[in-house]
């Protein structure tokens, strides 16, 4: 194991020498590696500073980094292909929650700049439960709807979508939503307007079934037969978001 330089002697490099030593990768063999661990406590002092020029170096490392260690964990953790079809996709997702989770977090920050690895690990798992839980949510509404004989009954569309939205914290609520967000963006080519309408004002915004009978001006029954045609059509698309 290579002894560590100083982070001081690191960072009174000139931004060219200090480049071409964050360019290099070979974190096993290198001693001239820089670290992810040094490499987020610069920054962190940086950003401090408003020293925005190394900033900018040292968050398109982290960045880089960070996508990195992602694509990885989404393909051991099976995230891709069985949650998110697109393995980039995967990991711009899951390395941008890490971010967030390090820069919005200070009790992140520091443990990630005492074990970087271990941080993004744990974000990531985090990451992948969420993924699990919209994707259980998903089912459940669709159980849920394919038992319904609300049909008979349009006030029923109130009370279920009304059960359906309870969440067991204000994060999984926001899970669920930004689920349902991409389903309706991917839905856009097959659903009428009528119905990308319902289903995004009941799922995605959040809406009542009146008030979006009121904004179509139709029956909460019209409303109901369009969110059921609506998911009718998302059952089509089951098999992507539970293999």
């Amino acid at each position: 194991m290579h002894t560590r330089e100083p982070d001081a002697v690191i960072e009174a490099l000139d931004d060219r020498a200090l480049l071409a030593r964050l360019a290099r990768r070979d974190w096993e063999h290198d001693p001239l590696f820089i670290p992810d661990e040094q490499v987020f406590r610069m920054f962190g002092r940086a950003r401090g500073a408003g020293n925005a020029s190394r900033v900018g170096m040292l968050s398109r490392v982290l960045s880089r980094r960070l996508l990195s260690l992602a694509k990885g964990f989404a393909v051991r953790s099976g995230i891709y292909p069985g949650n998110i079809g697109n393995l980039d996709q995967a990991a711009e997702e899951l390395s941008q929650y890490v971010w967030e989770c390090l820069v919005a977090r200070p009790g992140d920050a520091a443990h990630a700049e005492k074990l970087f690895g271990q941080l993004f690990k744990r974000r990531a798992y985090d990451f992948q439960r969420r993924l699990l839980a919209k994707k259980r949510n998903f089912q459940d509404s669709l159980d849920a709807m394919d038992r319904s004989d609300e049909d008979d009954d349009p006030d029923k569309t109130i009370r279920k979508v009304s059960a359906l939205r309870q969440h067991a914290t204000p994060a999984d609520a926001i899970a669920a939503r930004q689920w349902h967000a991409q389903v309706a963006a991917r839905l856009q080519a097959v659903l009428t307007k009528q119905e990308h309408y319902v289903y995004t004002m009941l799922f995605v915004e959040n809406m009542p079934v009146k008030d979006i009978a009121a904004a179509l001006g139709v029956t909460p029954r019209t409303v109901n037969t369009y969110k059921n045609t609506a998911l009718g059509k998302v059952e089509e698309m089951r098999k992507e978001f539970t293999q």
